[in-house]
């Protein structure tokens, strides 16, 4: 009887003990990481299982970005924004950078999505469409980045 009291109190924590963690990660990311603004192009899917969210596609400013033969398989990349450069090996002069992977043809660091509130979505979708929009990350010394804030014509999408 006590085994099962035990073990039914760590099913229930682990879970909510990885949440936290990955809460507080993230949060740390926003807090050290440096901050830098790109702008973007995208569009509104609907997805049911994801909720509402914008998908854009981030311009870096850089041309060839996992350019050369489609691979069937993923392969990590590196974007240098200072100085500005692509490569497929994690560079050394390389003062802001951000690490994704390089999937058929495209590169994702896990910050091409921006989940919205259900009543703002429409609004922003065409906001994001027919302005200058633009988005704020926060860049770890290691290449992680995370999404602080979406632009539109320079200013928060909230003080819309």
């Amino acid at each position: 009887m006590i085994n099962s009291k035990k073990g039914l109190l760590i099913a229930l924590a682990t879970p909510i003990i990885a949440l936290a963690l990955l809460a507080g990660y993230k949060k740390y990311i926003l807090s050290v990481g440096k901050e830098v603004t790109l702008s973007i192009t995208g569009y509104d899917p609907r997805d049911l299982l994801s909720g509402r969210y914008l998908v854009y596609t981030i311009n870096y400013g850089i041309g060839g970005i996992c350019g050369g033969p489609a691979y069937k398989h993923k392969k990590p990349g590196y974007v240098c924004l200072e100085p500005k450069n692509f490569t497929y090996h994690k560079p050394n002069n390389c003062e802001t950078m951000i690490k994704g992977i390089c999937n058929r043809g495209g590169f994702e660091a896990g910050i091409e999505r921006f989940y919205i509130p259900e009543g703002e979505a429409r609004k922003l979708e065409d906001l994001v469409q027919t302005n200058d929009a633009s988005i704020v990350l926060s860049i770890t010394r290691n290449g992680k980045a995370q999404i602080k804030d979406l632009l539109i014509n320079g200013k928060s999408w909230r003080d819309r």
